[in-house]
């Protein structure tokens, strides 16, 4: 986007240096995004947060509930209602490992094996629209380039918490 979409985008305020402000671009973006997606929610009946769970279940069988508030950046409590909620609902079962009992395998059921595939058919469409604005190698470069950032940002929030400092996870959102 140039200067110019931008101002237009924005009821003309001048941007200046926020077109190049991570913090401002994607506090725009996810409103943006949410915004889009919230068809998408209400036709497959989900919360944004049980979608990806179910996602990172079905291609993790056998993931602990830690390993999955690890991956979304959220709160071992938070992620822990969201898997009691599809539990409840039967889409994902826990099973206790010999090893540990500590520890939560996470399964989808049946019904959670058949909410995914639907899920992921219309995740497909949903993506495309979002990034339709580029053409397939911009689309390879703005998730390598994305990737790269999330690697990085992952190290300095595990070198902060190493420290004493908050990590990601620690921040509400």
């Amino acid at each position: 986007m140039t200067e110019q979409d931008a101002k237009r985008a924005n009821s003309g305020l001048e941007l200046g240096y926020l077109l190049g402000n991570i913090p401002f671009l994607t506090r725009a973006l996810r409103a943006y995004v949410r915004a889009e997606n919230a068809d998408f929610y209400a036709e497959i009946d989900a919360q944004q947060g049980e979608i990806v769970v179910i996602c990172l279940i079905g291609l993790n069988p056998g993931t602990s509930q830690s390993d999955v508030a690890s991956t979304l950046v959220l709160k071992k409590s938070a992620v822990t209602k969201v898997i009691k909620e599809l539990e409840e609902r039967g889409l994902v079962r826990r099973e206790k490992v010999a090893q540990d009992k500590r520890y939560n395998a996470l399964f989808l059921t049946p019904v959670g094996e058949e909410r995914y595939e639907r899920i992921q058919a219309r995740m497909a469409d949903q993506h495309q629209a979002l990034i339709g604005p580029f053409a397939e190698e911009e689309q390879k470069q703005l998730f390598a380039l994305l990737n790269r950032l999330l690697a990085h940002l992952i190290t300095r929030s595990e070198t902060r918490r190493a420290s004493g400092g908050p990590s990601a996870e620690d921040i509400d959102d």
